[in-house]
């Protein structure tokens, strides 16, 4: 399996890489997300993404097919009256194709994350996901990740 980070011309196949988890929200929280109607529905949402020098998105592929991505965004905020400054890198989105999981890939994609982290000298990784998502919080649990803010 290769990863390699996401580049302009992506922007299609990371919105047909985002379908399967967007229909799950969709079905789990109807009034709150939207069925995609296609397999382009977010393109002009990863162009954007991929345009934003805080994004950094990873695909992970093999023998040239797309298994999932990443896309981790740098969050700064800067201390105030009730908390410390805070650099921390946020897995904004993370998939992997159904076929694919178990597999390693969204495993892989997490430690392409913790790199990127260490490469830009930020110490925190967070994610964040719906209570619904029990799946997702098995497997970032098995990642290492901590609940904190539930």
């Amino acid at each position: 399996m290769d990863i390699r980070r996401a580049t302009p011309e992506d922007s299609q196949l990371l919105s047909s890489l985002c379908v399967d988890v967007q229909n799950l929200h969709a079905a789990n929280l109807p009034d709150i997300f939207i069925v995609p109607q296609s397999e382009t529905f977010a393109a002009s949402f990863f162009d954007d993404l991929l345009a934003d020098p805080q994004f950094t998105i990873f695909i992970a592929q093999e023998s040239q097919l797309a298994l999932g991505y990443i896309a981790c965004q740098v969050l700064e905020r800067p201390q105030n009256p009730f908390a410390f400054k805070v650099k921390a890198l946020l897995v904004d989105q993370i998939s992997v194709r159904p076929e694919a999981r178990t597999k390693g890939v969204g495993a892989a994609l997490i430690q392409q994350a913790e790199h990127l982290a260490k490469e830009l000298g930020i110490q925190r990784i967070q994610l964040d996901s719906w209570a619904f998502n029990t799946g997702a919080h098995e497997f970032f649990e098995k990642q290492g990740f901590e609940k904190y803010n539930f």
